[in-house]
This record gives C-alpha cells, structure tokens and sequence, in this order.
C-alpha cells in the first residue's frame, strides 16, 4: 500500500518543527470555557494513539482532585481540547501540550517544564473525521498514520514510522459502547496484537 502522501506530510511536519516561527506561534494560554481532567492520559488529537501504544485512556473526572499527582489537566474551547498540562509524581507540572485549529487541520505542540519541543502533532480533517494525522518528537521519530472509517468508527490505519514497516495495515475492531476493543496487524498471515481492551 502506498504510503507516499504519508511521507509527505511526516516531511511537512519536521519542517515545521524546524521552523522556530511556527513552535513560538502557539498560545500558551488559550481561551477555554471548560476544565476537565483524568488520572493518566485520556485524550490526543491522533485517533487512536493511546491504544496504538498499548495504553487504554483514563477515565474523566470533572471535579478537580486535591492530589495533582500524574493529573492531566485538560482545557476545552467551543467542545475542543486546546490544552492538555500533564503532571509528574510529585504534583508539580511537568509539560502542557497546545492545541490550534486552522481550518480543516488541528496542530499540537507539546513542550516539557523547561520549554524544550517534546513533540507536533497534525490531523488533516475531512466533513469532521481526521482522514490522516502525524506526530514528530523532538529527536525526530515519527509515527504517520492514514485514517479509513467505516460507519462513523475507524476500520483500519495505514502507518508509516521511524520504528515500524512502512504501510502495515491496523485493523481496529469496536465494542458495543463503541470503545476500541482490539486493534491488530497481519504478519505472513497470523494476527498480532497491538492492544486489547482489558
């Protein structure tokens, strides 16, 4: 499967993490009508990049908890995230993560305590689904993934990275909450977990 136009934008995004004008455009207190927050990671703008790491999104919790202890704080604006400060075992901040929308595109930009680029993020939206999306760390590793929906879920990802085969295909299956149960690839014909529900 061709993963050129993949290629493509992973190669956009690493020139936009190179461009110094385009980290220090983001805002980093964005307007938000609405905090949210959870106990471990719950929310990214690349569909599926938890699971894909193997980790199920934390639960939301609304009230803010008194122990600030591996809390994600999460900051929303018209129904979008548009901010996201993680922090460490010890209560204190450890990195905010921004979010900006232009046009039919979402970008992140996520930075640790001593403003140092930790990742960008970029999602291309189609009527509202993210058609394909590619995240760049700091130290230039790469993840690009093509996006193929199905009845409003998502049936199957192309990928493209640094640490994988360019254009393995993962298939993700759904449970009756519409939760990604399972998402696997098929290697010289047997299925290999990527992740499952637990």
């Amino acid at each position: 499967m061709s993963t050129s136009e993949l290629e493509s934008l992973k190669n956009e995004v690493v020139a936009m993490l190179n461009d110094i004008s385009v980290c220090n455009s983001f805002e980093s207190d964005p307007v938000h009508d609405r905090i949210f927050f959870s106990k471990g990671p719950c929310f990214t703008i690349l569909p599926l990049e938890l699971e894909m790491s193997g980790v199920t999104p934390s639960k939301i919790i609304d009230k803010e908890p008194a122990n600030k202890k591996n809390l994600f704080k999460h900051y929303v604006s018209d129904g979008a995230v548009v901010k996201i400060e993680s922090y460490d075992s010890g209560g204190f901040l450890d990195e905010a993560e921004i979010v900006n929308k232009i046009d039919d595109r979402f970008i992140s930009l996520r930075k640790n305590k001593h403003d140092e680029v930790l990742s960008l993020k970029v999602v291309d939206l189609d009527c509202g689904k993210v058609v394909r999306g590619c995240r760049v760390d700091g130290d230039f590793e790469y993840w690009a993934y093509r996006y193929e929906w199905k009845d409003n879920l998502i049936d199957t990802i192309v990928s493209f990275a640094s640490n994988s085969v360019a254009g393995t295909v993962i298939q993700a299956e759904f449970n009756s909450l519409n939760e990604v149960s399972r998402l696997f690839f098929v290697a010289n014909g047997k299925e290999v977990n990527i992740y499952i529900r637990k």
